[in-house]
C-alpha cells in the first residue's frame, strides 16, 4: 500500500509540474496591474420569431424591450469584469481609444435574439418501460459575437445560449396495461427573460476575462516556442484556477 501511494504522489508530482507554466502565467495575469476596458454594445439587437411545423409564431418576445435588455446586460457585464479587476469606461474620445496588453477595447458588435419553440424529448420509466414522450417548449435563443483588440484585433469570438420553459412530467399508472403521461409547464415570463439578460452578461464578462488570460498565457509562451497544453479560467468568488472543459468559454469564429 506504501509503494502504491508513493507512486501515486509521484505521478501527481509530474503532473503538477508540467502544468507549472500555465498555472505561474495565469497568477501573473491576475495579480498583475489591473487592465481597463472600453466596452461598446450594440444600440440594438436582431430579433426574430421562427414558426413551429405547423406555421405557428411563438409570442414570447412579444412585449421584449430591446433596449432595456442590452441596457441590463451592459450592466451586468461591467459589474462582474469589475469583479475580475478590471475597470470598465467610456472613452472621452471615441475615436481615439488607447488598446495595449492592458487597455483592452471589447466590442459586442452583433446580437441576435431570436423566439423559437423546441422540441425536448422527455425520457421516463418505471420498473418494466421505458417512455418517450416530445415537449415544444417556448425558447429565447441568444447570439452574440464579440470583437477584442488588445493592440491588435484578434479573432471574433461567438457564444450562443437558449432559455427555455422548464416543465415537470410524470407517468401514472391507469390500470394493468395502461400508463398515462402528465406534464406542467412554467411558462417564461418577462421578467425571467430580463434576468437572462442578468445572466448573460456575467457569461460574457467571464468569458472575456478568461479569453484575454489564456491569450495572454499563449503568447508568453510562444517566446519560448512553447503552447499550452489546456486552458485554464479564473473563478474570483473562489479565488482559484480550474481547467477548462472545450465546450466552455466562447467559439472563436476562423
Amino acid at each position: 500500500m506504501k509503494i502504491r501511494n508513493c507512486i501515486i504522489g509521484l505521478v501527481l508530482a509530474v503532473l503538477l509540474s508540467s502544468c507549472a507554466t500555465e498555472f505561474k502565467l495565469a497568477s501573473k495575469f491576475v495579480g498583475s496591474a489591473k487592465p481597463r476596458a472600453a466596452v461598446y454594445f450594440p444600440e440594438e439587437a436582431l430579433v426574430t420569431l421562427i414558426p413551429d411545423a405547423e406555421g405557428n409564431y411563438p409570442n414570447i418576445l412579444d412585449s421584449l424591450d430591446q433596449n432595456a435588455f442590452l441596457d441590463i446586460m451592459y450592466a451586468a457585464y461591467a459589474k462582474e469584469l469589475k469583479m475580475y479587476g478590471v475597470d470598465v469606461y467610456i472613452p472621452e474620445d471615441q475615436d481615439n481609444v488607447p488598446v495595449d496588453s492592458l487597455n483592452w477595447l471589447v466590442v459586442l458588435s452583433k446580437v441576435e435574439i431570436q423566439g423559437l419553440y423546441t422540441d425536448y424529448v422527455d425520457r421516463l420509466f418505471n420498473f418494466f418501460d421505458d417512455y418517450e414522450y416530445t415537449v415544444s417548449l417556448n425558447t429565447v435563443n441568444v447570439a452574440s459575437w464579440f470583437d477584442c483588440n488588445d493592440g491588435q484585433w484578434l479573432p471574433t469570438q461567438f457564444d450562443e445560449y437558449n432559455l427555455m420553459e422548464d416543465f415537470d412530467s410524470y407517468l401514472t399508472k391507469v390500470d394493468a396495461d395502461k400508463t398515462e403521461y402528465h406534464y406542467d409547464i412554467t411558462p417564461l415570463k418577462m421578467k425571467d427573460i430580463y434576468d437572462y439578460a442578468v445572466f448573460l452578461g456575467k457569461r460574457y464578462a467571464g468569458f472575456t476575462y478568461n479569453f484575454m488570460m489564456n491569450r495572454y498565457i499563449e503568447s508568453e509562451m510562444g517566446k519560448d516556442q512553447k503552447n499550452p497544453r489546456f486552458k485554464l479560467r479564473w473563478d474570483p468568488s473562489e479565488e482559484g484556477f480550474f481547467f477548462m472543459e472545450p465546450e466552455e468559454g466562447f467559439i472563436e469564429l476562423k
